[in-house]
């Protein structure tokens, strides 16, 4: 979440007129995160989150995909925000020519980066294996922009400012490009994932239950041993990043006693832990070129955090660490 979009309470009553969501009494920005922009909204009936979509993040036209993957997982009991309708029942308006939506406010709390302890990551197990086994159903489908095969692009639009943030990064990156291409499994079964599950996107409540999940504007198409890794990746590190293996153990402990994972999942973690890892190396580098202090409230999160982890991975597989 971040604020690139700054609205006006005329505009925001104006949007908010085609809602019956009660009367606007105030509302503010929230900075975290880096993607859409978000405001805290409330009325004399509620509490909501109005989400602006920026372009660079998320088109238009994905948001039929990602306002029914949304419903989808809420169906089969994923707690996750839900777009209100309007009075004409649509669920995307505009404000300032973008689109926009409201959900709303989702009690809870977030776990810190770096301090998610054992049982909380054995609760994300457990939670993200009944997410992807209830979107296996979900028929709709979308190419993840932030998916391996898209990397060298990627890496190709930054060019020569890899060399300046880091001399040594851009034959990093190529050689990891090499390795990921060579060992990235191929023809299996991909279907909707959330792809960011970062725990400030984890609402947990005082009994360290999980409530819900909010944030899935990166969701797409992909592995969900992939989305596993990722998970792995944000959860399992310290925040000094050393490897939490207790904490690895209950995730996929408790990952397996829901879904258990294929001899390929297994023996491609490694490689997917890594792939995790060049994934948001680049999408931090490209957010940090980016960054224009007088345009957003948002603070880019350093991409030398993934280069550290990435060098762990190229050095370890934790999976095999499981059998030790």
């Amino acid at each position: 979440m971040a604020v690139y979009t700054h609205i006006t309470e005329d505009e925001l009553r104006a949007f908010m007129a085609d809602y019956d969501l009660g009367d606007l009494q105030s509302f503010e920005g929230i900075a975290q995160g880096v993607s859409n922009t978000n405001y805290h909204v409330f009325t004399d009936k509620g509490r909501y989150i109005l989400t602006i979509f920026e372009d660079h993040r998320t088109r238009r036209d994905d948001l039929p995909y990602l306002l029914a993957y949304a419903g989808h997982l809420a169906a089969h009991g994923v707690a996750c925000p839900q777009a209100y309708l309007t009075k004409s029942g649509q669920a995307v308006g505009t404000i300032q020519g973008k689109a926009a939506a409201l959900v709303k406010f989702l009690n809870g709390h977030h776990i810190p980066r770096g301090h998610t302890k054992t049982k909380y990551c054995a609760e994300m197990g457990t939670f993200l294996a009944r997410m992807h086994d209830a979107a296996q159903d979900f028929t709709m489908h979308r190419d993840n922009d932030w998916g391996h095969a898209h990397w060298r692009r990627k890496v190709e639009d930054m060019g020569a400012d890899i060399a300046k943030f880091d001399s040594s990064l851009a034959n990093t990156i190529k050689a990891e490009l090499d390795h990921l291409d060579t060992h990235w499994p191929q023809g299996k079964p991909t279907y909707a994932m959330h792809l960011d599950l970062f725990p400030d996107n984890i609402f947990f409540n005082d009994k360290e239950k999980i409530v819900a999940m909010i944030d899935m504007y990166f969701a797409a198409d992909d592995l969900p041993v992939f989305d596993l890794a990722i998970v792995a990746n944000a959860w399992c590190f310290t925040d000094q990043f050393y490897w939490r293996r207790p904490a690895f153990r209950r995730m996929i402990q408790n990952y397996e006693a829901t879904r258990p994972l294929a001899e390929w999942e297994v023996s491609s973690f490694q490689t997917l832990c890594r792939g995790g890892c060049m994934r948001f190396l680049l999408s931090r580098l490209e957010e940090w070129f980016a960054h224009d202090p007088s345009k957003t409230t948002m603070q880019p999160h350093d991409p030398r955090e993934y280069m550290v982890k990435l060098s762990f991975h190229q050095d370890n597989d934790v999976m095999a660490w499981l059998k030790s």
